[in-house]
């Protein structure tokens, strides 16, 4: 099988890192896996740490993009059509020249095409089952960003959201598997003329968290985990510190925000230390920080496909306060799984879980369950990999 993916799935620290690196690792039980990511250098930590999984990971040079060479490369997809936010700036000519050599020299039983941008090399093997796996519905982000901006960022992104379901329609009906990681965006892309769409839903390493107490509520910390390169990450970290916990702690004064996650800009940095707010940057391991936490926020309003966090932190034995949008995706059921409530009562939810202890201990111990039951990655990803061979014997 040869893999494309926009980045070297490693380290662990990002949901779609997460997501590609156990899907592969549960392939390559079957598939000799060989996967092209774009580079600026090589990456010999994480090409071994794959090979340790079975995996061949070949960084491919790429030259670096500054933000003119990002504006003209804009500039042409909107002339061609083609979106560029989450499709068309992954796209790199020398991954698209090395597949192309790969797929001749080795044909392929298998290409997968890790995300939508994967689609947009043009590659079509006559010999080879093409199998693509997406993580999000990437119209419906780019359109809850937009929702989000005014003026001509607005109309952007707009036009990008009508581009990317151009994209995702073409897609849709363009491969011989799809990977779909929720009920919603299975229906979503069968409707776009998917013929062979499968639910592959994000996971979770339940072994990695064995060790934690179960259904633990205890201290007053709130952690919020999540990449701040990605803009709802850092929107609803930025919710959390400023408007939900000042409310917390007038009545539990005792209440901190952990805000755990690489890459936080320069209005949470200025938030570190100050009033109960951590803000640890990328971290080596976040099971430590899910250990001593009381409890999980995810006070996402954007976004899509379903979130790791949550999966993780139920998986640790840990009570969830999500919005509605945090939570989408995962079959998970309010008041028995985890906590769901609007922004505008946030604050109330978190204090109720703080100040209950005993019903934390019960949707903490009942998501756990559910978690290890339905949403461990050996059992994912075992799916994943009947699909693509019976594709392949089809």
């Amino acid at each position: 099988m040869l893999a494309v993916s926009s980045e070297m799935p490693w380290p662990l620290t990002s949901g779609g890192h997460l997501r590609t690196f156990h899907l592969l690792r549960s392939i390559a039980k079957r598939f000799r896996v060989h996967l092209l990511v774009p580079a600026l250098s090589g990456d010999t930590e994480g090409t071994s740490a794959l090979a340790r999984e079975g995996i061949r990971a070949e960084a491919v040079p790429t030259t670096a993009r500054g933000p003119l060479v990002d504006a003209l490369n804009a500039s042409r997809c909107a002339a061609s059509g083609r979106a560029y936010v989450m499709y068309g700036r992954h796209v790199h000519e020398s991954v698209r020249r090395r597949a192309r050599e790969v797929i001749a020299d080795l044909s392929p039983a298998v290409l997968y095409l890790d995300h939508l941008d994967g689609f947009g090399y043009g590659l079509r093997p006559e010999r080879s089952v093409v199998a693509l796996d997406l993580h999000n519905v990437y119209s419906l982000i780019a359109e809850r960003l937009a929702q989000e901006q005014s003026g001509l960022r607005r109309a952007y992104l707009r036009r990008e959201a009508r581009l990317l379901k151009r994209a995702e329609r073409s897609a849709a009906a363009g491969v011989d598997v799809l990977f779909a990681v929720s009920r919603q965006e299975v229906a979503y892309y069968e409707t776009l003329g998917g013929p062979n769409v499968h639910l592959v839903p994000n996971g979770v390493d339940c072994a990695a968290y064995a060790s934690l107490p179960d259904g633990r509520v205890r201290g007053d910390l709130i952690v919020y985990v999540g990449s701040m390169s990605w803009p709802p990450n850092e929107e609803a970290a930025l919710f959390l510190a400023t408007t939900v916990l000042p409310q917390v702690r007038r009545q539990r004064p005792n209440a901190r925000l952990r805000i755990v996650g690489k890459s936080p800009g320069a209005e949470l940095r200025a938030l570190d230390g100050r009033d109960g707010i951590e803000v640890t940057g990328e971290v080596p391991d976040v099971i430590p920080h899910l250990e001593e936490a009381a409890l999980l926020a995810v006070a996402l309003e954007s976004g899509g496909g379903t979130r790791l966090k949550i999966l993780e932190a139920l998986a640790a034995g840990l009570p969830v306060v999500s919005t509605p949008v945090g939570a989408e995706g995962l079959d998970l059921e309010a008041g028995v799984h985890l906590v769901i409530e609007e922004r505008a009562r946030f604050a109330d939810a978190i204090t109720g879980v703080l100040t209950d202890r005993a019903t934390g201990t019960r949707i903490a111990r009942s998501g756990r369950a559910l978690v290890r039951r339905v949403y461990d990655w050996s059992a994912i990803g075992a799916s994943a990999a009947d699909a693509l061979s019976a594709a392949v014997r089809g």
